[in-house]
């Protein structure tokens, strides 16, 4: 079904985590009948998975994508990128996201680098860990020596965590942030507390010979990224990871009146405030697709709107 060239709204995707509370629920007024919103992808096309809807044409994402390619200009067979917020009141597990190369060589699914923006909270996150050698992480390992394996920063509201493939890395308790990466969603577990999840009655699924294929070594060093500001006569921009052929993704933020004008096509998230994407209205929690080669989008309210944007390998970014 060919579309119209406009702004379309994008329906969530809710899931459970056992780490999970509900302060999306209370930030964003999502409704659901789960027990709480651990996380919440407001862009994601994994046909027969996790798969937003178009509000308006109550079609699927992955649908949307396949049968409009004109609207996104992307060289890719799957819609390209994704956004999810989260909110873990207990720690997530210590983890990696593999490469596309060893995804698709073992699992048929790409990998998943990650990209995290803090929107609430102060506290702690695993952030790469302490072995010097392949033997020596393997040996923590095999001996749970977690406290002396396991890497922890500090992060809080406004930080930005880039967490390439092959990174350990868990965030803590106490948080509501935002994430940005592919199109994805594979995680192996290294470490989960031995924690037991009502809804399995047991332990989740652990992955350790999959995180020791993966894991970056060494890696002692990673911190928050130095977010730089672009400050123009209508918006204040933010940058936060630009990599053609995987993802771009970043932050407006518009005072009383703006305006927005990129070539590529892109998701806005509205992350805080309310307002209008033209005559479309948004508000905190609600996302927006904008079609490539699009107008000048005006803007008026004051909010944070998130984007996330798939840039070819060949092209620059706007």
């Amino acid at each position: 079904m060919r579309v119209e060239k406009k702004l379309y709204k994008i329906n969530p995707v809710f899931n459970y985590r056992v780490w999970g509370g509900n302060a999306l629920k209370e930030l964003y007024g999502y409704e659901s009948d789960l027990e709480n919103i651990g996380e919440c992808y407001n862009v994601i096309a994994m046909k027969d998975h996790l798969d937003c809807t178009v509000d308006e044409l109550d079609i699927k994402l992955s649908v949307f994508y396949d049968e409009n390619r004109w609207l996104f200009n992307s060289d890719t067979d799957d819609m390209p990128v994704r956004t999810a917020m989260a909110n873990p009141i207990a720690p997530m597990s210590v983890q990696l996201h593999p490469s596309d190369e060893y995804a698709l060589k073992h699992e048929g699914k790409k990998g998943k680098p990650d990209g995290v923006y803090f929107i609430k909270g102060e506290g702690t996150m695993v952030l790469g860990h302490h072995a010097q050698t392949k033997e020596e992480f393997i040996d923590m390992v095999h001996t749970k020596q977690w406290d002396k394996l396991i890497r922890k920063v500090h992060v809080k509201e406004g930080d930005f965590v880039d967490v390439p493939y092959g990174t350990l890395h868990a965030f803590g308790a106490g948080f509501v942030l935002i994430e940005f990466t592919q199109n994805a969603d594979l995680t192996y577990r290294l470490y989960d507390y031995d924690r037991i999840d009502p809804k399995l009655n047991g332990l989740r699924e652990l992955h350790i010979q999959q995180v020791f294929d993966n894991v970056r070594i060494p890696n002692d060093d990673p911190q928050p990224v130095d977010l730089i500001e672009e400050v123009s006569a209508d918006n204040t921009h933010i940058c936060f990871h630009h990599e053609p052929g995987v993802y771009t993704a970043g932050l407006y933020n518009i005072q009383k009146e703006g305006s927005i004008k990129r070539n590529e096509f892109y998701f806005l998230t509205c992350i805080s405030g309310e307002g209008k994407l033209n005559d479309v209205s948004i508000k905190g929690g609600e996302t927006v697709f904008v079609p490539c080669d699009f107008q000048e989008l005006k803007v008026s309210g004051s909010m944070e709107l998130a984007y996330v944007t798939y840039i070819k390998k060949e092209e620059i970014n706007y």
